[in-house]
């Protein structure tokens, strides 16, 4: 072998090596910049969850008043009847 072929040699595994090298490097690099964007939609993400949350407890207060206001309205309710009891058993005393 002589000397041209061994610096061909050289230089054939030099470039492979640079290669390898540097294609680890874009591949490091682009893991980061998924890595990046992944974050940065997770924090989009977040933000939406959170305001889609005080919406719901808006919506939770809402109702909550809801079922409060119908059981006072059912406790009206049961009174009316009552008192209607009370008047037809006046009425019917006074013969109306």
């Amino acid at each position: 072998m002589g000397v041209e072929a061994l610096i061909a040699a050289f230089v054939g595994l030099a470039g492979v090596a640079g290669g390898w090298i540097g294609g680890k490097r874009n591949a490091a690099t682009s893991a980061v910049s998924i890595a990046t964007d992944t974050v940065d939609l997770l924090q989009v993400q977040i933000e939406f969850l959170k305001s889609e949350n005080g919406d719901l407890k808006a919506r939770v207060e809402v109702l909550e008043a809801l079922v409060t206001q119908r059981a006072e309205v059912e406790a009206v309710k049961v009174e009316v009847q009552g008192v209607r009891g009370v008047v037809d058993r006046i009425a019917s005393k006074v013969g109306a």
